[in-house]
């Protein structure tokens, strides 16, 4: 097997067709450049949008992802791109059809027009989640966005991209197993959440929790025994460095939109590698400090947070209606629904 380096095979125009809910587009460039000097395959197994994938062109890949829907989307851009985009210019862009199109049992559907749906929802969903119930149901709002669905130049490019690149359905295990010696697996899971209110680990029917990290952890462990290099990115908390201390750490800046925060506030990830890296501009790790109370420490690298007064439940339900919300007539509001709330309030989406 040939080794691909950092500029081997550039192809397309290192873009993604997706805007993922916690994807690398901004920071694919700062990933790339801590890519080891030379490797054989090229591994994605939390494929999201692949930003990575796109940023490097590597030849040789594999990428993956335990949610079907995507993987389908994927596989149908490279292999039938004029469909797809022919049906996404026949979707209106508005609350009734997304409501139809989000209700839609995908079983009955074409790949192609699964691929089309997904699209849809992530450009016209609210702030381009991809979220679902047990039950495997898509459950955003809409979102109200005008924009365009695609950009012809940039898909067409993807889709030349992903031609010759296996795509598939399964669990980041296997696709560790899979890697050799001398090959590279990049790693973006469901972030472990900075605060009792995150919630960003239903991209599938069964949740990323913190028995799936240890998993993730072991899995990279034997795979790195096997001379496999390994990047996972994971967000800057005091359980993450305890789950993967076996690796190399480094803090990379970043910017948290999915969560609503001012643009002025700064964030950052931990990159975990398997190999000594570098990332450029990036800040000296400092030991986690002691905490007293055990309840606070997935709090304690979080952006400093706004105070935001409690409203009253009838302006929680005009609001939540108004994004497209389910939202009980009267009782209790739910804790997703308050989160929720309380984030769009930070970024003054609350007001009428």
């Amino acid at each position: 097997m040939g080794l691909q380096t950092m500029s081997s095979n550039p192809q397309g125009d290192g873009k993604s067709f997706l805007k993922w809910a916690g994807g690398k587009t901004r920071y694919a460039d700062q990933l790339a450049a801590i890519a080891p000097a030379s490797y054989g395959r090229y591994f994605e197994p939390f494929m999201g949008s692949a930003a990575l994938f796109f940023e490097l062109g590597p030849s040789k890949a594999s990428l993956s992802d335990a949610n079907l829907e995507l993987v389908i989307c994927f596989q149908q851009v490279a292999e039938n791109p004029d469909k797809v985009m022919g049906l996404l210019d026949g979707m209106p862009n508005n609350r009734e059809f997304y409501n139809e199109e989000r209700a839609k049992e995908v079983e009955g559907l074409s790949a192609p027009e699964r691929a089309a749906r997904v699209i849809y929802l992530n450009k016209t969903g609210f702030r381009g989640l991809w979220r679902v119930n047990r039950k495997g149901g898509f459950n955003v709002p809409y979102g109200a966005y005008d924009r365009p669905y695609y950009n012809r130049s940039t898909f067409l490019s993807a889709s030349s991209a992903l031609r010759e690149v296996e795509i598939q359905h399964r669990d980041f295990e296997a696709a560790l197993k899979e890697a050799q010696a001398g090959d590279w697996v990049y790693l973006d899971p469901p972030y472990i959440p900075l605060s009792a209110f995150s919630d960003f680990k239903r991209y599938t029917p069964n949740q990323f929790g913190e028995q799936d990290q240890h998993r993730l952890a072991a899995a990279m462990s034997d795979a790195s025994k096997r001379g496999v290099h390994v990047t996972m990115t994971n967000s800057d908390t005091p359980l993450a460095r305890e789950i993967f201390s076996d690796f190399h750490v480094a803090r990379m800046a970043t910017r948290r939109d999915i969560n609503l925060q001012s643009q002025s506030r700064g964030s950052w990830d931990l990159v975990f590698t398997s190999y000594p890296c570098s990332i450029p501009g990036s800040a000296k790790l400092p030991p986690p400090p002691k905490q007293s109370n055990p309840d606070e420490a997935l709090t304690l690298f979080s952006a400093p947070q706004e105070v935001v007064s409690e409203p009253k439940p009838s302006e929680v339900r005009a609001w939540a209606r108004g994004v497209g919300l389910d939202v009980p007539a009267r009782g209790r509001l739910g804790v997703e629904i308050m989160s929720a709330w309380r984030r769009a309030n930070l970024e003054g989406g609350t007001s009428s």
